[in-house]
């Protein structure tokens, strides 16, 4: 009977060192970040020994009430993480611009904490369907421009999925007195059609550059990129084919940077 017992203690113990171990981190993240961004060189929830299995991409599951025409330089905004799935739950969420710069201010809320560098994440593990946590984010400065939330999020030991959520900065779209043109009108407003009429008045010449961008900043339509003299401008462009939702008319001038919001919504 002893030979049998040593027999099966040695048998468990060859098996234990055969299968490779999992090691999790119940109480929050490394303090080097898992989201999968640029800050922690693209590790994520899978790696450094704290879950396994094949990282998934995933929609929605960072949510903010940040306007759809960008954030307002030195606002607090609140952060939303919702984790679907049964197990245990955790997250590491970190603003970050594409170079691995922490954007703007964080502040860890209920469940949640800071670690590093900029990174929230969880205190302990969640079971409810789904898991949520929320955080307040304070926007940076004037000129900050876009950047990306970054999040990776891990079910028990063996699903991890990440995420990206864009968000671009609001700029001013009024005309002051000083500016390049004055008069702005863009016609129609919502788009129907792939037609857009742009009207404005020059008040003084000089190089301009007209163009159409999406939320998160990327030019999808250039316009106009040359001289203009003075006098007024009304002429009707053709679009491309677009997706539908809010984007903006941005009149570069030379001294300023104008943003008229427009809806598109093409059959």
């Amino acid at each position: 009977m002893r030979r049998k017992t040593l027999l099966s203690i040695s048998l468990l113990i060859t098996l234990a060192i055969g299968i490779p171990s999992l090691r999790s981190n119940p109480n929050g993240t490394p303090s080097d970040g898992r989201t999968g961004s640029p800050g922690d060189g693209g590790k994520t929830c899978s790696q450094g020994g704290c879950h396994a299995g094949t990282v998934s991409n995933v929609t929605n599951f960072i949510t903010s009430n940040i306007p759809a025409e960008g954030y307002t330089p030195g606002a607090s905004y609140t952060i939303t993480v919702s984790v679907d799935g049964a197990g245990k739950k955790g997250l590491c969420v970190s603003p970050q611009k594409d170079d691995g710069t922490v954007i703007g201010t964080l502040t860890a809320g209920t469940g949640n904490q800071m670690v590093g560098k900029g990174y929230i994440t969880h205190t302990t593990p969640k079971t409810t369907i789904p898991a949520v946590w929320t955080f307040t984010w304070v926007a940076p400065a004037k000129g900050t421009g876009s950047f990306n939330f970054f999040g990776c999020f891990a079910n028990n030991t063996n699903q991890v999925r990440k995420t990206q959520l864009a968000v671009s900065e609001k700029v001013a779209t009024g005309i002051n007195e000083n500016a390049a043109i004055s008069k702005l009108s863009l016609y129609p407003n919502p788009v129907v059609s792939e037609e857009l009429n742009i009207g404005f008045e020059v008040k003084r010449a000089g190089n301009f550059k007209v163009s159409l961008i999406d939320i998160t900043g990327k030019e999808v339509a250039s316009f106009v990129n040359g001289y203009l003299n003075a006098g007024s401008f009304d002429e009707k462009f053709q679009l491309p084919t677009l997706g539908r939702g809010i984007y903006f008319l941005q009149i570069e001038t030379g001294l300023d940077v104008l943003n008229r919001k427009l809806l598109i919504q093409q059959n």
